[in-house]
């Protein structure tokens, strides 16, 4: 039971575009959060369209906003234990 709990846990602070565990973790305007690396290669693929969007929910931003590293998900982060598997 409590490993599931662990589970959540893992879910919870994973970036949707690596399904990794948040890496420099930023949270963009809709409030969806990724890693910084994912976010930025995601919005460089759009880059010439000049419109960026979330990739969950498809909020659309003009201009690209700037990033900033999350910090107190970073440190949530740290705490999840990173040895357990999701699958």
């Amino acid at each position: 039971m409590a490993q599931k709990g662990v589970q959540l846990d893992q879910e919870a602070f994973s970036c949707s575009i690596c399904l990794d565990l948040l890496k420099d973790p930023v949270t963009i305007p809709c409030g969806h959060s990724y890693c910084m690396n994912c976010i930025k290669s995601f919005w460089d693929e759009e880059d010439e369209e000049k419109s960026h969007s979330c990739p969950q929910c498809r909020q659309t931003f003009t201009p690209r906003p700037a990033l900033g590293k999350n910090t107190m998900l970073a440190v949530l982060v740290e705490d999840v234990p990173q040895s357990q598997s999701r699958y």
